[in-house]
């Protein structure tokens, strides 16, 4: 029979024969067995690497629209179910930007320019249409696509590192610029805080890794940043995978780029989240009495025996030194920032305190423009330096009612598709919410286990 094309109405269920034992001929996905809605998700991590040669910029919003566009053109009008708590909070928060932004372009006569338009539109309103017509259309893709995808991008960005690293030995270049950038004129010499969307580095050659002898890589990314939160997703991803060798090799390999891109706050970050999978899957696997358990020994022999005790302690200090050491002038400045962006925020009077300062702040290194205070931080900079309470209680509600509906629904997706949320709002305290964070969100939303629920009709 012939496999008829996806849009959300009417439910089919497929057998797990069909979806696990089938899912997959050989190293390639059975292409006639995926819904329409995977294949389009396979194909958009797949081309990571054409994105990076795109640009990155609009990618969100210029899906967004697209979805409003093809749900227009297909059914003559746009059918979606009342929004979610965390579709409205988001839309607020993106709103309430807009809204700040504009009167403080006002008040100091200066005008918004688009690109502070544009990016809001593509961080919050984008993410934010595609999350409502998720919900509203209920679509789920299996989530071993979704792994073989970003097997694909981890397996190139292997290969390119063998290239920089043994042909090109890391030297140094002159980066040329993205599809964007050349059409918007960017300038052919790269400087910090020009944008690097705006051009194709895939490493920093003046950077050291946390791998002696490397350089910081970014690869198909923005950043290292947006990097290491992507490989951190995969990691995770790879120990749902019942392949036991295709899970070794991807985790394996995700954690080899991991450290490529030296990235200290998700080095640091994943170990405990890898920790907290293991008490959770011990506690599924052997029962609740054996979970409570174990974190009892564990304490008693952590904390009450001082030979481990010591041990223990020493390791951590030593662990977080040796990553504060990795790039101390790095670790140096980020201090300052942080140090200047709270006293900012506590020194603020009752109405900035509200409303937020919607600017950066000034300078901490000369010379290096984005150094500035308000920086750095989603939750210090973006949100309580820059949006204020207000603002930041329009994030917090959007997304702790993103994560609470996740877990809602857990028992039918995979655990990387809960734990990447941790990382992500740990990380949220030294760096800036990064392109990967809203991407990888909404892939967990669509995310699940079994066949059961997937949705097939004809066009």
């Amino acid at each position: 029979m012939r496999q008829q094309n996806y849009l959300p109405s009417i439910s089919q269920t497929r057998t797990p024969d069909q979806d696990s034992d089938r899912l997959f001929s050989g190293l390639l996905p059975r292409w006639s067995i995926l819904t329409q809605t995977e294949k389009v998700v396979c194909l958009l991590v797949a081309l990571t690497p054409l994105w990076w040669l795109l640009g990155w910029k609009h990618f969100m919003f210029l899906i967004g629209i697209g979805l409003i566009a093809y749900e227009k053109y297909s059914r003559g009008e746009v059918r979606l179910r009342r929004p979610s708590v965390a579709v409205i909070g988001f839309l607020a928060f993106c709103v309430y930007s807009l809204i700040s932004k504009y009167f403080y372009a006002l008040y100091h006569h200066n005008t918004l320019s688009p690109n502070a338009i544009l990016s809001q539109l593509n961080s919050w309103i984008g993410p934010a249409i595609i999350l409502w017509y998720i919900q509203s259309k209920n679509l789920r893709v299996r989530w071993q696509i979704v792994a073989w995808a970003f097997s694909v991008v981890v397996a190139l960005m292997v290969v390119l590192w063998a290239v920089i690293f043994f042909v090109w030995h890391q030297a140094y270049y002159d980066p040329p610029r993205s599809l964007y950038g050349f059409l918007t004129g960017k300038s052919r010499v790269f400087v910090p805080g020009a944008g690097n969307s705006n051009y194709l580095m895939p490493y920093f050659p003046t950077d050291e890794a946390i791998l002696p002898g490397l350089v910081r890589y970014v690869y198909f990314f923005p950043g290292p940043e947006s990097l290491a939160l992507t490989v951190g997703f995969t990691s995770l991803l790879a120990l749902d995978l019942k392949n036991r060798l295709w899970s070794v090799l991807l985790f394996s390999a995700s954690i080899f780029i991991l450290l490529t891109s030296g990235t200290r706050s998700v080095v640091l970050t994943l170990p405990l989240v890898l920790c907290l999978r293991y008490l959770l899957t011990a506690g599924q696997t052997f029962g609740l009495w054996f979970l409570c358990g174990l974190i009892a020994v564990t304490s008693f022999t952590t904390l009450s025996i001082p030979p481990v005790t010591n041990i223990i302690f020493n390791s951590v200090v030593s662990t977080a030194e040796a990553a504060g050491e990795a790039r101390a002038d790095s670790t140096e400045v980020r201090g300052e920032i942080y140090r200047r962006t709270i006293d900012g925020i506590v020194n603020s009077s009752n109405t900035v305190f509200l409303l937020g300062h919607v600017k950066t702040g000034e300078g901490v290194l000369p010379g290096y423009a984005p150094a500035v205070v308000g920086s750095h931080s989603f939750l210090l900079g973006t949100l309580l330096y820059r949006s204020g309470v207000i603002g930041t209680s329009l994030f917090a509600i959007s997304w702790i009612s993103l994560i609470l509906w996740l877990y809602k629904t857990k028992s039918d997706r995979p655990m990387a598709g809960l734990l990447i949320f941790i990382i992500f709002s740990l990380t949220f305290c030294v760096m800036e919410c990064e392109l990967p964070v809203m991407p990888i969100s909404l892939l967990c939303v669509l995310m699940q286990k079994s066949p059961k629920q997937l949705n097939f009709t004809k066009i």
